[in-house]
C-alpha cells in the first residue's frame, strides 16, 4: 500500500475520531440511548476513505454511493426503533454522514478541504447552546435584514461592472468598486448589531457604548441622546456609552484604512488612536461618578441594516468620491481639507473610503490622506456632540460638552502641527 493512501486513511480516522470524541462528550449517561460513539464515527470516517479508495480502483462511484445509501438505511431504522424512547435527535446521524462524506474527500486528496469542513462540523456540535440562545433571539426583521445583507453582497455585488466611469481626466466612479465599500460599511454594522444581540446589551453601558460604537457611533448617540430625554436619572450613564462610542469610532476607521491601505497605518495611528486613549479615560472618569447608579438595560437596540439607507451611502460615497477628486484636481490639497470637514459632519465612512481610494490611486499623498482623515474625525465628533446637546437632556449636555472639548483639544494641534 502507497505511503500516501496510509496518509489520506489516517487523516479520515482522525476526523472520525474528533468528531466521535466530541458526540460521545455530550451524552449525559452511559447507558442513554444514541446512534453512535467515538468507535463508530472513527469507523465511519474510514469507510469513507475505503469505499472511496474502491471507487477509484474500479473507475466507478459505485461502491461509496452505495455504502452511503447502506449507512443512511441503518441509521433511518436506528431513529425508528428509538423513536419512543429518550433519543429522538437526528445531529450524531447527519454528523455521522458528514464524516463518512469527509472521508471520502481524505482519500480524493482533499485534506486542507476536509479538515476545514471538519473544524466547522465540530465547532457547530461543540456550540450548540450558545446557537440555540442566540437564534431565539433573532427576530422575523433579523432574518429579513440577513436577506438584504446577501442581496447587496452576493447578489448585485457580482453582476456590477468594474469599469470606471465620469468625464474627462475623473474616471473615478466604478459602479462595482463603490458597492464594494457599500457591503464592508453594511457588513461592520451588520456583526456589529448581532454581537450586541449575542454578547446581550445588557451586560453594561460600556459594552453597550463598545458594540455600538463598530456598528453605528452616530446611530448610538442619536438613540441614547432621545432616552437621556426619557429616562433623565440616566443620563449620566447614557453619556459613558456615547464616549465610549466615540472613541470607538476611531479605532474602527483605523481598522479600515489599514485594511484597504496597510502603508498608512504608521502615520495614521497618531491621527485616530491617540484622540481615543483621552476618550476612554473620560468615559472611564464617568464610569466611576456613575458607580453608584443603576445601569440601563437596552432592550430595543433594533437591528441598523436596511437597504435603502445603503443605497443612499452608496450614492453619497461617489458624491464624495468624485468631488474629491475634483478639489484635489483643480485646487489641491486645501480644498481636499475643506471638503473633507464639510463630508466628515454627515458620513465618516464616506470620506474615509473616498480618501482611501484616491491614496491608492496616487491622486493623494499618505500625509494629506492621514491630515484629510483626521479634520473628518474631528468634524464627525463636533457633529455628533451638537446631535448629543440638541436632542439629550440637560445633564446630558453638561457631560457631553467637556467630551467634546477633549476631543478638539487632542485632535488639532495633530492636525496643525504634527501631522
Amino acid at each position: 500500500m502507497e505511503l500516501s493512501t496510509v496518509y489520506r486513511l489516517a487523516c479520515a480516522l482522525a476526523i472520525g475520531l474528533i468528531i466521535g470524541l466530541q458526540r460521545e462528550n455530550t451524552y449525559q449517561a452511559v447507558d442513554e440511548m444514541h446512534p453512535a460513539g467515538i468507535r463508530t464515527f472513527s469507523i465511519t470516517g474510514v469507510l469513507g476513505a475505503l469505499a472511496a479508495l474502491m471507487s477509484m480502483q474500479m473507475g466507478s462511484v459505485a461502491p461509496f454511493v452505495g455504502l452511503l445509501l447502506v449507512l443512511g438505511v441503518v441509521l433511518g431504522a436506528t431513529h425508528i426503533s428509538n423513536v419512543s424512547r429518550s433519543y429522538t435527535g437526528i445531529t450524531t446521524s447527519v454528523a455521522m454522514i458528514a464524516v463518512y462524506m469527509l472521508g471520502g474527500l481524505c482519500q480524493y486528496g482533499k485534506i486542507l478541504e476536509s479538515v476545514g469542513v471538519a473544524v466547522c462540523v465540530l465547532g457547530l456540535l461543540a456550540l450548540k447552546d450558545p446557537l440555540h440562545t442566540f437564534a431565539h433571539k433573532v427576530s422575523k426583521d433579523d432574518i429579513i435584514a440577513t436577506l438584504k445583507f446577501a442581496l447587496i453582497s452576493a447578489v448585485i455585488l457580482p453582476i456590477l461592472p468594474e469599469k470606471a466611469y465620469g468625464p474627462p481626466g475623473l474616471e473615478v466612479l466604478s459602479p462595482y468598486k463603490i458597492w464594494i465599500f457599500v457591503c464592508l460599511i453594511s457588513g461592520i454594522s451588520f456583526i456589529g448589531y448581532f454581537l450586541i444581540k449575542w454578547i446581550g446589551p445588557g451586560k453594561g453601558i460600556g459594552l453597550t457604548g463598545f458594540l455600538g460604537g463598530l456598528a453605528s457611533s452616530l446611530a448610538l448617540t442619536l438613540n441614547l441622546s432621545q432616552r437621556s430625554k426619557q429616562n433623565p436619572g440616566f443620563s449620566n450613564t447614557l453619556t459613558t456609552g456615547i464616549v465610549v462610542a466615540w472613541s470607538v469610532m476611531y479605532f474602527r476607521i483605523y481598522l479600515i484604512c489599514i485594511l484597504l491601505l496597510p502603508a498608512i497605518a504608521g502615520k495614521l495611528a497618531i491621527a485616530l488612536l491617540i484622540p481615543l486613549i483621552p476618550g476612554f479615560l473620560y468615559a472611564y472618569f464617568l464610569y466611576r461618578r456613575n458607580k453608584r447608579l443603576n445601569a440601563v438595560q437596552m432592550t430595543d437596540f433594533t437591528n441598523p441594516f436596511e437597504l435603502w439607507p445603503s443605497i443612499k451611502f452608496g450614492f453619497i460615497f461617489a458624491v464624495v468620491l468624485f468631488l474629491a477628486n475634483a478639489a484635489q484636481k483643480y485646487f489641491g490639497s486645501d480644498a481636499l481639507y475643506i471638503s473633507t470637514f464639510i463630508t466628515g459632519l454627515a458620513s465618516m465612512d464616506a470620506i474615509t473610503l473616498s480618501v482611501m481610494e484616491m491614496s491608492k490611486q496616487g491622486a493623494v499623498l499618505l500625509n494629506s490622506a492621514v491630515k484629510a482623515i483626521a479634520i473628518a474625525g474631528l468634524a464627525n465628533t463636533l457633529c455628533k456632540g451638537v446631535l448629543a446637546c440638541i436632542f439629550g437632556d440637560a445633564e446630558m449636555r453638561k457631560l457631553i460638552i467637556p467630551a467634546v472639548g477633549i476631543f478638539c483639544v487632542v485632535s488639532l494641534p495633530l492636525i496643525l502641527w504634527v501631522l
